[in-house]
């Protein structure tokens, strides 16, 4: 039992590992409004009227993040994955 956990562990560092590498291959401004967004919090106007965008094109933008990053992983090998936003951050 307690080598299952083990192997367990291994592999969910393993991932957390690839989302991490994952998110730091994001271009800068994309890396910078997911922190905006899941680390500090803002909501979508106050990042907007931060960058002088419409909300509109901000919200798809930010929601367009993570779908690249599914692909990328599952282009990558990594099969069905489960990425949050929260968990693209977690270093």
């Amino acid at each position: 039992m307690e080598h299952t956990d083990s192997i367990e562990r291994d592999s969910e560092y393993v991932e957390r590992r690839r989302r991490c590498a994952l998110v730091r291959e994001l271009p800068q401004p994309d890396r910078v409004l997911l922190e905006w967004r899941v680390v500090d919090g803002w909501d979508y106007a106050e990042i907007a009227l931060h960058l002088g965008i419409p909300r509109a094109d901000l919200v798809k933008r930010v929601q367009r993040i993570p779908t690249d990053l599914r692909r990328k992983e599952k282009a990558l090998g990594a099969g069905e994955t489960k990425l949050n936003r929260a968990a693209l951050l977690t270093v």
